[in-house]
C-alpha cells in the first residue's frame, strides 16, 4: 500500500507514525512546503524568548524518518486529483505527479491577512511558522513601537515578546474582550487589568484599543510608519503583527472532488467524501461530540485526528476519540488559564 501524507505538522506526523506501527512494509511519503524538520508550532514564542533551544523544537529527533523508513518530500501541492488518486506537486519550478492508494490531507491553516492598503509592507508580519518567528525575533531588536492586531491567544504571546524586548505595545481588538474564546468575560477582565497595569500591581505592558478597525497602513520610503484607524486616529508603528485567526487554503481542493466548506469535510473516521482520502488537523471540519461540524481547535485534537486517520488508512476501523467538552491549559500573557 502506498500512503501519501500532505503536511508534516503534528497531525501529519501522527498519521505517519500510526501507519508505520501497523504496516511495516507499506510505503509512506510525507510532503512539506517548509524547509527543515517538523517542529512544535505551539512553542514559537518560547523559542523566541530562548526558553526552548532550537534543538528542542523538533517533533521527532534527528534520524527518525530514516529509522521509520518514511520518505520526506519537499514541495508545494498544486492540486489533488481525487478520482485519479494522484496529486500535482511543484518542486523547484517543475510540476510532477505522485500517485497514492491512501492519502491524508493535513496541510494545516494559514494566517488570515488584512485586505487593506499597505498590507504588503515588509514590517507587517504573521506569526505562524518558524521562519516568521525568526523574522519577528530579529525585527524586535531594532524597533521601538509594535502594534499587535488581534487580542487572542497568539496576540497575547506577542505582547509578552514585546515586554521582554521593552517595546511600546498597542493591541487592536475589534471585539470588547481579549483572550477569547479561551476565557470568559470574567477571565478577560483579569487579563486586561494585568496587561494594562490596571491591577495596581504590575506596570502597564500594553495599551488595548477596542472596537476600532484599521483603515490603512501608512508608509515612509516603503516602510511601515503608522497605522490609521477607522476612527481617524493614527498610531505609530515600526512593526505590526497580525493575529486575527487562521483559515485553510481552499486552492488545492478546487476540482479535486473533495467537499470543502471553510475546511475539508471529514467524518468520525477522518474520511472525506472520496474513497481512500482522509483529512486531519487545522484544515478539516469534523463532527464533534454534539454532532455539529466544527473546526479543529487544539493540538491534542490534531494529534488524535492524525492517529484516527492512520488507523483507518491501514484498514483498522477506528472512530475519533470523544474529546468531551473543549479543554485547554496554557498561558495567556503570563497568567495560567484552564
Amino acid at each position: 500500500m502506498k500512503h501519501l501524507i500532505i503536511g508534516n505538522g503534528i497531525a501529519g506526523i501522527s498519521v505517519a507514525e500510526t501507519i508505520r506501527k501497523n504496516r511495516s512494509d507499506d510505503q509512506i511519503s510525507i510532503i512539506s512546503n517548509e524547509e527543515g524538520a517538523p517542529y512544535w508550532r505551539a512553542s514559537l514564542s518560547k523559542y523566541i524568548l530562548d526558553i526552548i533551544p532550537p534543538g528542542k523544537m523538533l517533533i521527532k529527533p534527528d534520524g527518525w524518518f530514516d529509522q521509520q523508513n518514511i520518505e520526506q518530500i519537499k514541495g508545494e501541492v498544486q492540486q489533488i486529483d481525487g478520482s485519479g488518486k494522484k496529486i500535482h506537486l511543484k518542486q523547484n519550478g517543475t510540476e510532477t505527479e505522485l500517485g497514492f492508494d491512501r492519502c491524508c490531507v493535513s496541510i494545516g491553516a494559514d494566517p488570515i491577512s488584512l485586505p487593506i492598503p499597505g498590507n504588503d509592507l515588509p514590517e507587517i508580519l504573521a506569526f505562524r511558522s518558524l521562519a516568521q518567528a525568526d523574522q519577528l525575533k530579529t525585527a524586535m531588536t531594532s524597533i521601538k513601537n509594535i502594534v499587535v492586531i488581534g487580542g487572542g491567544v497568539l496576540g497575547m504571546e506577542v505582547v509578552e515578546l514585546a515586554v521582554a524586548n521593552r517595546l511600546n505595545c498597542i493591541v487592536l481588538q475589534r471585539g470588547n474582550l481579549i483572550g477569547t474564546p479561551l476565557v470568559d468575560e470574567h477571565g478577560a477582565e483579569i487579563l486586561l487589568r494585568r496587561v494594562t497595569g490596571q491591577d495596581g500591581v504590575h506596570p502597564p505592558c500594553a495599551e488595548v484599543i477596542f472596537g476600532d478597525g484599521i483603515a490603512e497602513f501608512l508608509s515612509e520610503n516603503n516602510h511601515l510608519k503608522a497605522i490609521r484607524l477607522q476612527s481617524g486616529k493614527e498610531i505609530l508603528a515600526d512593526l505590526a503583527v497580525v493575529c486575527i485567526g487562521i483559515a485553510a487554503d481552499p486552492s488545492i481542493f478546487k476540482e479535486s472532488g473533495l467537499t470543502f466548506d471553510r475546511g475539508l469535510i471529514v467524518d468520525e473516521r477522518q474520511h472525506t467524501n472520496l474513497e481512500g482520502i482522509y483529512g486531519a488537523g487545522d484544515c478539516v471540519i469534523y463532527p464533534n461530540e454534539g454532532g455539529d461540524m466544527a473546526p479543529t481547535r487544539t493540538w491534542v485534537t490534531s494529534r488524535i485526528q492524525g492517529k484516527t486517520a492512520g488507523y483507518n488508512m491501514c484498514g483498522i476501523p477506528c472512530l475519533l476519540f470523544d474529546e468531551g467538552p473543549m479543554y485547554n491549559a496554557s498561558y495567556l500573557f503570563d497568567l495560567l488559564y484552564t
